[in-house]
């Protein structure tokens, strides 16, 4: 047993014990070629401790006090969370977003604090038992205390920084023993409060360093730009354990540029000499150079880049350019491992980004691994690094810590952790003070201490922006005018004042929660608008889930309350642009078009002006694909193999003179890499471009009417015959309750209009209205249903009707004309009136309004000419183009992990759902429609909370929509943009249905003359 435990986990005065001060991020190795390779792993200094380890769960610190250790360990592999072994039963993983899961009394925590004790043996080898051994841990949430052969060694806290200790004393060769006491909360939880599953453990990887007696300690690299960008020096500050010689020499991919000795005695500085027509660094251009440091037996290298960083006229600018952040907020989350992420996801994370047109991550709400720094480094990505701090639980009064001064030391603490061991990255362009925590004077201490240590970098804290401040900026603070899901037109007001002089900076916008986001154009309108407007981090990359049942094949993905955890909230976790296990969303490709490199516009019909949005990189990789076509069949193409544009310029490309008629002409503009990246192949699209021009009908000698129409009528039913064809109406409620064909009936239940949507995470402030007013369970009354025409040509039958529910006026009145002929098929046409608007209906909208339509098992090939080939809304169509697609209605679903509306096609122009033989129904519409097909309705997707809980049904659900709403971000940013909003009190809209046989022809294009 452990009988000695210390109580530093509640002491704000011990935030470390036995632990070295923070510094720089590096490995040694033992040459300056496996310094060079950079792979930690291979160095002869370098031992891992992750992996196996005996691992036993208690409900509370004074257990581990009074227990036999020997027995009833299990075996955990390290880095994971303990939560995520679920079927062990240690303790629930738990998530909440804002609400502390513990009483709020700081810094104290419950008494009943559930820790993880944590044991192995490892071996020293002789060769290094007379080296100094540090032992280093990369993240451990909460706090731990650590014993090496039964002496106290440490304690630390700040879960999502490194703490290193030097074990020397320890330690012998041979076989040695390392205890780990973990504890899932501590004083240092209050400042931890982040959006996030809450767990705890060695999450990050455990290992030894060996170093000489005398080593290099700590290194800071800065970087000194002249005013042409042209001319650069490099200096290092060294802090040594003693006084010794360091070799020194900067190089490239191919060879030694600069090398000396210098002789450092504790603290000293390395000079470089200044290198002309220097190579700069960028996100579009990282180009590092190595600075290799050798000091007695030990080599480090460490890769430094040429940039700087500064504000101008309110701009951010890089190396002289005014540039915009395209940027994601991004968690450590993996459905399997928690909070831990090996070095493949972190760099599948990263090619995700980059072939997404990203180029800025927020690391939310605590720094990642330092390996995922180095990472953007070699690859490009801008950084802006968060302090491991987050109070929003403290609310209403959430300045509370941070403007205590007991409380000062340990916000500077985390502070001096994110700088110190960060700050010689290139990729950091932005230190950040942490996350809603209010403001008060510890954010000010964190301030003043960054700004005395690194100068070079922009702080950013969004709590000190004007909206907080009585208009004023807290520049003492921060550098940016930073905000959280403003209305745009809050946006545009702030541009418009003349007090604005700090750059503009959403550090989250763009709620991407589920079906979403649907104001990506929008926010970006302004963004390139303004060139004080810095830019964004999107909320955010990925879902965050915990997965269970079979986690590699079928996982099931859970969020909060799912697990028996309390508080939680719900499924708020799962706001991100990937599936938790890194599946795209169509959200991801909506912001790979948004952030596409390269700003595309009509001159006239057949001519565009292409201009590049890269700041420092030509377009010589980058070659331009084009299509015409008619109908969406092609009928002229080509390829520039680069277009070879310079950072900002523009070209103008003509591609056809006289647009092509008797059809639906589109121009079609493919943006290609045409080198190979590591992020993508040749042929890979950066992005597309779509002109839409309007239909030129065919002049034909008009049709001959068709003479085949009967009706037969009874007490209960209206049956119309229309050569082949059979529509029957039910006049005790106005519906269509058949449709057949040569005797095959294409409907199973009747057709009926549709106002309700299955709602969106993003529709989760509207939801309750929907449901007050009607929208969800309304019924349908009929008042009349009567034939009011029949000739041999045609039959027209007439419907009026209305929508409610109990104590409720009826949600609208409509009436309803069936016009039935054998050329056309059913012409379903609509009057609608809503009911007269009252205080909840001004506040919101209705989903949608089409008609439903119900296809018998089998009918699952689709084919729409609309946009596609993925879903598509109003507000959320940037990924999609005008054309003719083919799909079935398995794949068109969207398999969101809280069930909601999917998979529409917005602007439709013909739709057809048949079997695999070709026989179904051919739909169009008077005007553009959004178009789907599901075998799930859309009162199972409203009732089942997640998607492995759905039943699929054999049926196929056909909703042709008049009218559908965006679908916004509203989840946690804007209310949906009023032109998104399907709010017309009076109108109108015709829905044609026809039976159709589609196996040997396209009847499209000769239905269209019948029009």
């Amino acid at each position: 047993m452990i009988e000695n435990i210390p109580d530093y986990h509640k002491s704000l005065s011990d935030l470390h014990v036995g632990c070295e001060k923070p510094h720089a991020y590096f490995i040694p190795f033992e040459s300056r070629s496996a310094a060079l390779d950079g792979e930690r792993g291979m160095s002869r200094y370098f031992k891992s401790l992750s992996g196996e380890w005996n691992f036993k769960f208690f409900n509370s610190v004074s257990e581990v006090k009074n227990t036999d250790l020997t027995p009833d360990f299990e075996k955990l592999t390290v880095p994971i969370c303990w939560q995520m072994k679920i079927e062990r039963g240690y303790d629930a993983p738990n998530y909440t977003n804002i609400n502390y899961p513990y009483p709020i009394d700081p810094p104290y925590v419950p008494d009943d604090n559930p820790c993880g004790l944590y044991i192995r043996d490892f071996v020293i080898p002789a060769d290094m038992a007379e080296k100094q051994a540090y032992l280093n841990f990369d993240g451990v949430d909460s706090a731990f205390y650590v014993w090496i052969n039964d002496s106290f060694a440490a304690y630390s806290q700040v879960s999502h920084c490194n703490t290193e200790i030097n074990a020397t004393q320890y330690l012998h060769a041979g076989k040695n023993t390392i205890k780990v006491l973990v504890l899932k909360w501590s004083d240092g939880s209050y400042l931890e409060d982040q959006d996030k599953w809450r767990m705890s453990g060695i999450f990050r990887d455990v290992y030894i360093l060996f170093r000489d007696e005398v080593h290099i300690r700590d290194i800071f690299v800065k970087c000194d730009l002249d005013d042409s960008f042209k001319s650069v020096r490099f200096t290092s500050e060294l802090s040594l354990t003693g006084c010794a010689a360091v070799n020194w020499e900067l190089s490239d991919e191919s060879e030694v540029i600069f090398c000396g000795k210098s002789y450092i005695d504790g603290d000293g500085k390395i000079d470089i000499p200044v290198l002309d027509n220097a190579k700069l660094w960028s996100d579009e251009e990282p180009n590092l150079y190595n600075l290799t440091l050798s000091c007695g037996n030990e080599y480090i290298s460490l890769p430094v880049g040429a940039r700087r960083i500064e504000i101008k006229n309110g701009c951010v600018l890089i190396n002289g350019k005014k540039v915009k952040a395209k940027g994601v907020n991004r968690h450590d989350s993996n459905h399997l491992l928690g909070y831990a992420t090996p070095m493949e996801h972190m760099i599948r994370d990263i090619m995700i980004m980059k072939a997404h047109n990203i180029n800025m991550v927020r690391t939310s709400h605590y720094p990642n691994d330092p390996r995922f720094t180095s990472l953007c480094d070699k690859y490009g990505l801008f950084i802006c690094d968060e302090a491991d701090i987050e109070t929003h639980g403290m609310k209403p009064n959430w300045s509370v810590l941070s403007d205590d001064p007991a409380w000062e030391a340990a916000y500077l603490d985390r502070a001096e952790r994110l700088v110190e061991r960060d700050k010689n990255h290139p990729s950091v362009i932005i230190w950040s003070l942490g996350n809603e925590s209010g403001l008060g004077r510890n954010h000010e201490a964190m301030s003043k201490y960054i700004r005395s240590r690194d100068s070079s970098r922009l702080i950013h804290y969004e709590g000190a922006n004007t909206t907080y401040t009585d208009g004023l900026i807290r520049d003492d603070i921060s550098d940016l005018e930073s905000r959280m899901y403003p209305e745009l037109h809050e946006m545009k007001e702030y541009f418009e004042r003349d007090d604005h002089h700090s750059p503009y900076f959403l550090c989250e916008y763009c709620h991407a929660m589920g079906n979403g986001p649907g104001d990506l154009r929008d926010y970006w309108e302004v963004m390139d608008s303004r060139e004080e407007f810095f830019g964004g981090c999107v909320w955010e990359f990925s879902d965050h889930s915990v997965a269970r049942g079979d986690v590699y094949a079928a996982p099931e993905f859970t969020y909060g309350g799912d697990l028996g955890d309390h508080p939680n909230d719900k499924n708020f976790c799962n706001d991100g642009l990937l599936y938790p296990d890194r599946r795209v969303h169509t959200g991801m490709l909506e912001l790979k078009e948004i952030l596409m490199p390269l700003a595309v516009r009509e001159v006239r019909a057949g001519a565009v002006a292409v201009r590049s949005k890269r700041f420092f990189k030509s377009m010589d990789d980058i070659s331009l694909a084009w299509e015409l076509k008619l109908d969406g069949k092609v009928v002229a193409s080509g390829v520039f193999p680069s277009i070879g544009l310079l950072p900002g310029e523009e070209k103008e490309y003509v591609f056809f003179d006289k647009v092509p008629k008797g059809g639906i002409c589109t121009l079609d503009l493919s943006f290609r890499q045409n080198k190979p990246s590591a992020w993508a192949g040749i042929g890979y699209e950066i992005g597309f471009s779509q002109f839409v021009y309007e239909e030129n009908t065919e002049t034909t000698e008009a049709a001959k009417p068709l003479y085949n129409v009967e009706v037969l009528e009874d007490e209960r039913y209206i049956s119309v015959c229309a050569g082949e064809s059979e529509y029957k109406i039910d006049k005790y409620d106005g519906m269509i309750c058949d449709i057949a064909d040569s005797g095959e009936h294409l409907i199973t239940q009747k057709v009926v209009p549709q106002i309700w949507r299955a709602p969106t995470d993003n529709d989760i402030c509207q939801k309750g209205a929907w449901e007050r007013i009607g929208f969800k369970d309304a019924k349908i009354k009929c008042y009349s249903c009567a034939l009011v025409e029949s000739t041999a040509e045609k039959a027209v039958i007439k419907a009026k009707i209305s929508l409610g529910i109990p104590a409720m006026p009826p949600v609208l009145h409509g009436e309803f004309t069936y016009t039935v002929t054998e050329d056309r098929g059913l012409v379903i046409s609509c009057e609608i009136t809503c009911q007269k608007r009252d205080r909840t209906r001004d506040k919101t909208y209705y989903p949608r309004f089409g008609m439903r339509f119900t296809m018998p098992e089998g009918s699952e090939q689709i084919k729409y000419f609309g946009y596609g080939p993925g879903e598509s809304y109003i507000d959320k169509h940037l990924a999609s183009r005008l054309g003719e697609f083919s799909s079935t209605v398995t794949e068109n679903y969207e398999p969101y992990i809280s069930p909601q509306e999917n998979s529409s096609h917005f602007g439709c122009r013909w739709a057809d759902v048949h079997t695999v033989w070709g026989h179904g129904l051919f739909f169009t519409a008077d005007s553009p429609f959004s178009f789907n097909a599901s075998h799930y309705t859309p009162e199972e997707l409203t009732k089942k909370n997640h998607h492995y809980e759905l039943k699929k049904d054999r049926e196929t659900t056909v909703i042709i929509d008049y009218r559908h709403s965006g679908v916004g971000s509203e989840a946690c940013g804007p209310v949906l943009d009023l032109k998104y909003q399907f709010r017309e009190d009076v109108f109108s809209c015709a829905i044609v249905v026809k039976p159709m046989f589609v196996a040997d022809l396209n009847p499209y294009r000769e239905f269209r003359k019948k029009m």
